[in-house]
């Protein structure tokens, strides 16, 4: 049987653990987010069969429910606290 995936699930679980490594005040564009999440073990073939801009919603999604990071601009964010 085929394993299933979410994209929401696995880009929270690659915002998560790729944070510990951030130090606070550090910016990342979402596009930088997108380029590498796709180079992370997180990231799984079929995800690149979604709509062009699904993993960006989602990488944005992740950021936001995370709590650790502020929007400094338009697609450009900033970690915030532990």
């Amino acid at each position: 049987m085929e394993e299933k995936y979410s994209l929401n699930v696995e880009t929270l679980k690659y915002i998560i653990e790729f944070e510990k490594n951030v130090p606070i005040g550090e910016e990342y564009s979402n596009k930088k987010l997108v380029e590498l999440f796709k180079s992370s073990m997180y990231h799984k073939p079929v995800f690149d069969t979604y709509i062009e801009n699904a993993i960006n919603k989602s990488i944005w999604y992740a950021v936001k429910r995370s709590g650790k990071w502020a929007l400094v601009k338009k697609g450009i964010y900033s970690k915030i606290n532990e």
